[in-house]
């Protein structure tokens, strides 16, 4: 059976965890890029009465220019960025901490302005009326404790770990990214691997669906968290333990724990030319959503997003997220203002994992 490990999670998140997924479907080689950025031409059918409703903020807010939902990863970096914006231009802004599933369900109840998302959107958050806007975009770091004499991983070794096909980490390379003989095995760690995954997002396409495509290729042995100050302290914690987090994050949360990154296929997550030549496998890709129409709170979104992704050029190495300038300009392809596909034809996938 699979460890569902509950833990006593941040405050700041706390009661922000239950959403509903769908288990994604497919082959786990698939090359379309379709698995990180889905479909972005369908959109959810919604009555009339839904298409005609106005925002309506919660009146416990009171009279505001706007209500942002951010996320696990948002919040702490753009939470004080958008009070000091607030104030700097005279508006009365709510930011509320969540995730994407929080994101979505208020977007639904349309009682929010802005909201963000870790990954591309599945096909239900694309409701009418609902632009994505990308910010950017960040590698995730495979993740060990730092007694781990391991370096690098392939991508295809890092799959079978986590699908349950490699189970001792004797039987992995000390330097997977290349060919090495037996003699060249781990010999401090013994015992069974543990892998530790945080499958958040499961009807949402990109992020761990670009290591294992869906949540039943896992193995039987995963520990699941369900927040990310977790993940950092559970694999800091645990001497067998491997796991997957951006290094954004792993500054945020270093008070839960020291851990050791590593490179994946020779490439590591704190290059990220890597990731903006679409050579890094495994990122999560930021966006946030405005309404359609000339509403003015829908102006005053689009004037402050605008400005957060003027803040995110600025401060690209601070959040380790390369910001969706750079990429136009590399190549990477958008509709509008959403990012829909990695540059010049690039598969999702490396090569080896035909």
């Amino acid at each position: 059976m699979r460890i569902l490990f509950k833990l006593n999670y941040s405050t700041l998140f706390s009661g922000f965890l239950s959403f509903s997924s769908v288990i994604s479907s497919g082959s786990v080689f698939a090359e379309s890029n379709s698995i990180a950025f889905g479909d972005v031409a369908y959109r959810v059918n919604m009555d009339a009465e839904w298409r005609n409703r106005a925002v309506k903020h919660d009146a416990k807010f009171g009279e505001v220019d706007l209500v942002v939902s951010l996320g696990q990863i948002t919040y702490p970096a753009l939470h004080q960025f958008v009070a000091d914006y607030a104030k700097q231009k005279g508006l009365k802004i709510i930011v509320q901490p969540g995730s994407c599933g929080v994101s979505a369900k208020k977007i639904s109840r349309k009682i929010i302005d802005i909201g963000a998302y870790c990954c591309p959107p599945g096909q239900t958050d694309r409701l009418p009326g609902i632009e994505f806007h990308t910010i950017g975009i960040s590698p995730i770091a495979l993740i060990t404790h730092p007694d781990n004499q391991l370096s690098g991983i392939t991508l295809k070794d890092a799959q079978k770990i986590f699908s349950g096909d490699t189970v001792k980490w004797s039987e992995v390379p000390l330097n997977s990214s290349s060919s090495v003989s037996s003699k060249n095995k781990i010999k401090l760690l013994q015992g069974n691997i543990q892998p530790v995954v945080r499958l958040h997002c499961k009807k949402r396409p990109g992020h761990w669906h670009s290591l294992l495509e869906s949540d039943d290729m896992f193995s039987r042995r995963i520990r699941e968290v369900g927040v990310i100050p977790d993940m950092v302290k559970e694999v800091a914690e645990t001497k067998s333990a491997i796991g997957f987090e951006t290094e954004y994050m792993l500054k945020v949360y270093k008070k839960q724990g020291k851990v050791k990154v590593l490179t994946i296929d020779g490439h590591s997550p704190s290059d990220l030319q890597t990731l903006l030549s679409a050579n890094y496998p495994f990122y999560r890709t930021f966006s946030l959503t405005t309404w359609t129409g000339t509403e003015r709170s829908n102006q005053l979104s689009r004037e402050l997003i605008d400005s957060i992704k003027k803040h995110i050029e600025v401060e690209e190495s601070k959040y380790d997220m390369i910001p969706s300038s750079k990429l136009r300009l590399a190549g990477w392809k958008f509709k509008g203002d959403e990012l829909i596909g990695e540059p010049n034809g690039k598969k999702v996938f490396s090569e080896h994992q035909r």
